[in-house]
């Protein structure tokens, strides 16, 4: 390869891999145990509901992977889940995989917007299309780090209608009770 192709490949590709190791420094920022309450909107009557809600965070050994043991009150009963999260180093995705009552989702999420300031101050959005309620939609997932509370939302925009602007589907809110070794 010709020592200008060369170079004009790791300018394009050494600032991608340096804002995918930022935001996987961010989320890595969340290992520990969270509390707090999970939220939804409820389509036919438009009320918000919340029920109580446990986060686990905790990282592979090389960082690479984020594994969120979640634990949260459907009436009646406890439901558990297990997120598994990582940034795709060669696109900058936002790649998961969902696993809940023996059942698994693989999402995959385009890179929106980040802004970081600290590990404990950042605010990250990633999109795709998908389908929501069986309509297809612009689907947006914000996660938000503000000191010891994390908050994180699914907004969508219904792609059949004109509107361009975002409603909140649900989303969690917990604080940091505490923080785990690393």
């Amino acid at each position: 390869m010709p020592k200008s192709i060369l170079v004009a490949v790791l300018l394009v590709v050494a600032p991608l891999a340096s804002a995918n190791e930022q935001i996987m420094e961010a989320f890595r920022s969340t290992i520990g145990s969270w509390e707090g309450e999970l939220y939804y909107l409820d389509y036919q009557s438009g009320q918000r509901f919340g029920i109580p809600m446990r986060a686990e965070v905790e990282a592979t050994p090389d960082g690479a992977t984020l594994i969120r043991n979640l634990t949260w009150t459907d009436p009646g009963n406890l439901v558990y889940a297990v997120v598994l999260s990582t940034i795709d180093r060669d696109t900058g995705e936002l790649v998961e995989a969902y696993f809940r009552n023996g059942k698994a989702e693989y999402l995959r999420y385009d890179m929106a917007r980040a802004n970081i300031e600290s590990a404990t101050k950042w605010k990250i959005e990633f999109e795709q299309d998908g389908t929501d309620a069986n309509r297809p939609a612009r689907i947006r997932i914000t996660t938000e780090r503000d000191g010891n509370r994390l908050t994180g939302k699914k907004s969508v925009r219904f792609l059949d209608e004109d509107s361009e602007q975002f409603f909140e589907r649900n989303g969690s809110d917990l604080r940091l009770v505490e923080v785990a070794e690393q």
